[in-house]
């Protein structure tokens, strides 16, 4: 669950991660890092970073058709699973009207679709099967909707996140994801660390080299390739303060 915390006495020295009741931090390095840094790896700080709201325009329409398909059998459709799957279907579309060659299209349709995977898991959260057509609707289309409205910033923030994510994979810190996702320190990595080993956090450390070997720090005490960065047990942090604003505004 991404929450975000706000009571913190000390800066943050890595950007919007907040200690929150569960996760799991790691860093990576060498070889097979930048394998995780891919646009489903962004979703959490581009949604911190893209606070569109959704057009009336927009959800109207998806409302209308969502109702008339689960007036139908209204016991069959899944929220999240609704939304994500009109949210893709629609990327190929809105991406040929915001981005120019073939080459930005594609990279503009990962950015999209990943971001309809986690926009639908935030929207849709809360909202049982046995909800109503119109409940299950309006949280459906909500989030395809907002999708739509952000698709500009989430394609820029998307490249950007993939250029810095990349950059630190090839340093010797490495890159810290967190709950799946990349977290883009706003300080150095010795400084993130430190912060949230003051929060009782527990980090992993992979390192991976060319034959895909992995140490985890955990598993390695007084190894000199890993070294833990533990804390009390609880590893728990999260990425992307847009994403658990919206989380609220669903709740309110």
């Amino acid at each position: 669950m991404l929450v975000v915390s706000s009571a913190s006495a000390q800066p943050n020295p890595c950007g919007n991660l907040q200690a929150a009741a569960a996760g799991q931090c790691e860093i990576r390095t060498s070889g097979g890092c930048e394998g995780y840094c891919e646009p489903v790896q962004f979703t959490a700080e581009c949604s911190g970073r893209c606070t569109g709201s959704a057009e009336a325009s927009c959800t109207g329409s998806c409302k209308a058709d969502c109702e008339g398909e689960c007036n139908v059998d209204p016991g069959s459709l899944d929220c999240e699973g609704s939304c994500t799957a009109s949210c893709k279907a629609n990327c190929s579309a809105n991406c040929s009207a915001h981005a120019d060659g073939s080459g930005a299209r594609a990279e503009c349709e990962s950015s999209c679709k990943a971001s309809c995977d986690g926009e639908c898991n935030v929207s849709c959260e809360g909202t049982p099967p046995s909800a109503s057509c119109e409940a299950k609707c309006e949280a459906s289309c909500e989030g395809e909707c907002k999708v739509e409205a952000n698709i500009d910033c989430n394609v820029d923030c998307t490249s950007e996140l993939k250029g810095g994510c990349e950059v630190q994979c090839s340093t010797p810190d490495g890159a810290l994801f967190c709950n799946g996702q990349y977290v883009d320190i706003a300080g150095t990595m010795e400084e993130c660390k430190n912060w949230l080993l003051t929060q009782g956090i527990d980090v992993e450390f992979h390192a991976e080299a060319e034959a895909e070997a992995s140490v985890s720090c955990a598993a390695a005490p007084g190894s000199s390739s890993s070294a833990p960065f533990a804390g009390t047990g609880l590893a728990a942090l999260v990425a992307g303060a847009g994403v658990a604003a919206a989380r609220r505004r669903k709740r309110s």
